[in-house]
């Protein structure tokens, strides 16, 4: 694969070298996708002493870049002739719930979020059963073992063997219902910046009446505000995609368009 840097599609002035990788696209059936790797520097490593904030700042710098994390690695969708992957944040500050997310926050207010830390917590059998039938009832794949789930979710949360996270930031954010788990957000942290990663929910006919997903970031959007956070992102917006054009509806956002974010202060259809 062709060796690349940062310098190549943020700017950043940050040397890490990575990779191109091509593969079939998971949103489009008549394309294939380039994305653009590198990997994150152990805490305290070379990259870190680059940027005077610590890891978290280069991770907010990313962020910007328009990358996202998966397992140990950062990346940039960078398909050639197809912008559809848009990069989508919203400016916590002037984010403005509107009538109906209030009432949806109201509606679940009987549902606990707590922020969980540390390996132990964040891979339990709990959460591979509640991943297992998430997977094969919404994804609608084959079925799911445990320990498949686990698999996954070791790499989503970037940990090997119950250590801790490979990226210090990311946490989970559990919601709980009568003590039940009901939903689990991976979450990664940087220091002005709030990523969500992933998010895995009970689809039972009586939760799927609570559209957690939408839930799920209010209560991160909400957290944000009260962590004094500047921005969360929620990855890309597909407006062409239904499964990523809902993301469009959380006003204002801002969308990376030719390497600037521009504010959008209603659903963008045409980018």
């Amino acid at each position: 694969m062709e060796e690349r840097t940062l310098d190549d599609f943020s700017g950043s002035g940050n040397m890490f070298e990575g990779s191109m990788l091509e593969g079939r696209c998971g949103y489009f059936d008549d394309r294939n996708s380039v994305e653009f790797f590198i990997p994150l520097p152990d805490e305290g490593g070379d990259g870190d002493e680059k940027y005077s904030g610590g890891l978290p700042s280069l991770f907010d710098s990313l962020l910007s870049g328009g990358f996202r994390r998966s397992g140990k690695f950062v990346y940039n969708a960078v398909c050639p002739g197809c912008k559809q992957c848009v990069p989508i944040r919203i400016p916590v500050r002037k984010f403005a719930f509107s009538k109906n997310q209030r009432h949806l926050l109201r509606r679940n207010s009987d549902i606990e979020m707590r922020v969980v830390t540390g390996a132990e917590d964040m891979i339990t059998m709990e959460k591979a059963d509640l991943f297992s039938r998430y997977m094969e009832r919404h994804e609608k794949t084959e079925p799911f073992s445990r320990s498949k789930s686990l698999e996954v979710l070791f790499d989503m949360n970037g940990i090997e063997k119950f250590e801790k996270p490979f990226y210090p930031g990311t946490v989970n954010f559990d919601y709980r219902l009568d003590g039940k788990l009901v939903g689990v957000g991976i979450i990664d942290l940087g220091r002005t910046s709030l990523s969500s990663c992933y998010f895995y929910y009970d689809i039972s006919a009586d939760m799927m009446r609570r559209s957690l997903g939408t839930y799920s970031i209010l209560k991160e959007i909400e957290y944000c505000a009260a962590s004094g956070y500047d921005f969360y992102y929620l990855g890309y917006y597909i407006s062409k995609c239904r499964a990523m054009s809902y993301k469009g509806r959380f006003l204002p956002h801002e969308l990376l368009i030719d390497g600037v974010w521009k504010e959008q202060c209603e659903q963008n259809w045409d980018v």
